[in-house]
């Protein structure tokens, strides 16, 4: 069988992108509920039979419009560990760091994954990718914690997925604006000041002091 001109692969690619943003928008404006072939297809601006070219499922649509949230969020946080292990930032600059970025994160992507996450208690075909996600999203915050030297990172790390899930959660019920920066700086440092003075306590129980 001869290959796909990349013209045509590229087309392809550029043709399920839209079908997974359209996902995510209607996700975010009408739940999962409201996430049919058709409307994704309208939404999309693609025939309707490309829902099903690309996806044996609507479930299996949807599963795949959550791991897209999920590798931007991945990708936006691995880049601001990137950034701060590059210049060498101090613990309270690295989170003021963090919290611009979550802060940055736009709404609609926000909204349907909580949207996703709660339709995974409803429809337990769903939770095996919702596992991954969060798995996903515990590894980056390991590697955040690593890189500001916290001990055990991957015991500590979804403790602090849990309270930045939490804080955004509230964020989108009840937006705040400059008081939602300082709540989520807040959490995050005395969360990291927990930790220091733990990691701080064990080391001079084993040493003896």
């Amino acid at each position: 069988m001869p290959a796909r001109p990349a013209k045509h692969r590229e087309s392809s690619q550029a043709r399920r992108a839209k079908l997974l943003d359209a996902a995510i928008e209607i996700i975010a404006d009408s739940g999962v509920s409201g996430a049919t072939h058709r409307a994704i297809a309208t939404r999309a601006g693609v025939p309707l039979s490309t829902t099903s070219y690309f996806f044996a499922s609507l479930d299996e649509l949807i599963a795949a419009a959550l791991q897209l949230v999920a590798e931007r969020i991945v990708a936006r946080a691995q880049a601001t560990i990137e950034e701060i292990g590059k210049t060498g930032l101090s613990p309270e600059d690295a989170i003021d760091r963090f919290v611009e970025r979550q802060l940055e994160v736009p709404r609609t992507e926000a909204v349907a994954q909580f949207e996703l996450y709660l339709e995974c208690a409803r429809r337990p075909e769903l939770q095996a990718s919702a596992h991954q996600v969060m798995a996903n999203v515990e590894r980056v915050a390991e590697s955040a914690l690593r890189t500001l030297g916290i001990a055990r990172p991957a015991e500590r790390a979804p403790v602090v997925v849990a309270l930045m899930d939490g804080l955004d959660l509230h964020r989108q019920a009840w937006p705040r604006g400059e008081a939602d920066r300082r709540v989520m700086r807040e959490a995050l440092l005395g969360q990291f000041r927990t930790f220091t003075a733990e990691d701080t306590a064990t080391r001079r129980e084993i040493e003896g002091v």
